[in-house]
């Protein structure tokens, strides 16, 4: 049983930690949306959370960071920020809070095995808390994308945002979050049932 709740812990713990540098990478890379003009076909516009940036088919890249104040922003960059910087945060936490609590770990003794699962739990509600901010954050933005994609109001000849690289990270981040922080808990809940004792 205790192998089996290694293997699970350490299987939530993988997991979680492909989802924290995908959140990571779609925090800070420039490709939450592209654009290109149809003018000049070797450019294309990225944009991110903190800035933008033309990229050149030769190879040049020139980024710029947004000069107004964070609520001066659109509202999906606001939300994007903070959400997803928020979501960073707390999958820190949950690294710090599951370490400790893992069964191939000696950092507490079986006198300390409550200790230990309720730090487990804690870690994979963390994880999972995680995982739930940076998809919300994506989707928002994506819905707001997909509705001026879509506005009638803009002529058809005019070229429009598209989902970029980042977007698509994040919702892997957020699934895989979701996904470790969840074996983590059921993996701690499963081993608290042990075998039936039937009386005569």
């Amino acid at each position: 049983m205790e192998a089996v709740l290694c293997f699970s812990e350490l299987a939530g713990m993988f997991l979680s930690l492909i989802g924290y540098v995908c959140c990571l990478v779609a925090l800070f890379i420039p490709h939450w949306l592209t654009f290109s003009s149809g003018l000049l076909v070797t450019e294309n516009y990225l944009l991110g959370l903190w800035k933008t940036c033309i990229v050149q088919d030769v190879g040049l890249t020139i980024c710029e960071e947004y000069q107004a104040s964070l609520f001066h922003l659109p509202l999906q960059i606001q939300m994007g920020r903070v959400l997803v910087s928020l979501s960073v945060f707390i999958g820190a936490l949950g690294f710090t809070a599951s370490t400790p609590a893992l069964t191939c770990v000696k950092c507490l003794n079986n006198t300390e095995r409550c200790v230990r699962k309720m730090l487990a739990v804690l870690g994979g509600v963390l994880f999972a808390v995680a995982g739930a901010l940076t998809f919300f954050s994506v989707s928002y933005f994506a819905y707001d994308t997909l509705l001026k994609f879509w506005d009638d109001n803009i002529p058809k000849g005019i070229p429009r945002w598209e989902f970029g690289d980042a977007m698509y990270t994040g919702w892997v981040g957020g699934f895989f979050l979701l996904l470790g922080g969840s074996l983590f808990i059921f993996s701690q809940f499963h081993a608290t049932q042990g075998p039936e004792v039937k009386l005569p």
